[in-house]
C-alpha cells in the first residue's frame, strides 16, 4: 500500500510538472577561457530555472538543464565540444536548493541564489585547449534544453508506476499490462519530458590567441 502511494504521487507531480506553462530558457552569451588544459566557457542564460522545472523540483523530483556546447572552426566545422547536465534539486525537510554535476554540489539557500548561478555558469567544459591555434578564428554553438524530470528520475517514475499497474482481471497477459503501462507514460511525458529552449546561441568570432584564463 505504502508503495502505491508513494508511486502514485510521484505520478501526480510527474503529470503537474509536464503540463505546467513555461517560457522558454534561452542562451544570451558564451565567452571563451581557458582553465589550466581546457577551453571552457562562461555561459550566461535567461529563464532558468522555469515554472515546469520549479513545479517538479518542489514535488520532490529531480530536473534538469542540458547543454551541448560545441567549437566551431572558420569552415563552421565542429572541432570539438562536450554535453553538460545539470541535476537540480529541491529538499524538501531543509528546503534548500541544489545543482549537481560531474561528482560536485552546489547548495542554495534561497531560490534566487539558484536563480543566479543559473545565468551565469563558468568555466563549463568544452574541449582541450592544445586544439585552439592561436591564429585560428573559432566560436561557440550552444543548445540548451531543459528537462523537467530529469532522465534518471524518469526511469523511476516508471518503474514505481510498474510496481502499482498490475493485472486485475484474470486472463490479461503481461504484453498487454506492458502496453497499457506504456500509454500511461506516454500521457505523462508527451511533450514535457524534454523541451529546447529555442535556436542555438553561437558567440562572436575569436582567435585562439584572444582567449584568456578563466577567472573565478
Amino acid at each position: 500500500m505504502r508503495r502505491a502511494a508513494a508511486a502514485l504521487v510521484l505520478i501526480l507531480a510527474a503529470a503537474a510538472a509536464v503540463q505546467a506553462a513555461d517560457a522558454p530558457a534561452v542562451v544570451t552569451g558564451a565567452e571563451p577561457a581557458r582553465a589550466g588544459d581546457l577551453l571552457v566557457a562562461r555561459l550566461r542564460t535567461a529563464g532558468l530555472p522555469g515554472d515546469r522545472l520549479l513545479q517538479s523540483m518542489r514535488s520532490g523530483l529531480v530536473s534538469a538543464v542540458e547543454f551541448d556546447v560545441v567549437l566551431l572552426d572558420e569552415r563552421e566545422d565542429a572541432v570539438a565540444g562536450s554535453r553538460v547536465l545539470l541535476l537540480l534539486g529541491f529538499d524538501l525537510w531543509e528546503e534548500i536548493w541544489s545543482v549537481r554535476t560531474d561528482g560536485q554540489e552546489h547548495r542554495f539557500g534561497t531560490l534566487d541564489e539558484l536563480r543566479g548561478y543559473l545565468a551565469d555558469l563558468r568555466a563549463v567544459p568544452v574541449a582541450p585547449a592544445s586544439l585552439v591555434a592561436p591564429e585560428a578564428g573559432y566560436r561557440l554553438r550552444v543548445e540548451l534544453q531543459t528537462h523537467p524530470i530529469a532522465p534518471d528520475e524518469q526511469a523511476r517514475v516508471e518503474d514505481a508506476i510498474a510496481g502499482v499497474q498490475r493485472p486485475r482481471r484474470e486472463g490479461l497477459d503481461q504484453q498487454e499490462a506492458q502496453v497499457s503501462l506504456g500509454r500511461l507514460i506516454q500521457l505523462f511525458y508527451k511533450g514535457g519530458g524534454r523541451s529546447a529552449g529555442g535556436r542555438a546561441f553561437v558567440s562572436p568570432w575569436f582567435r585562439g590567441r584572444e582567449v584568456d584564463r578563466a577567472q573565478d
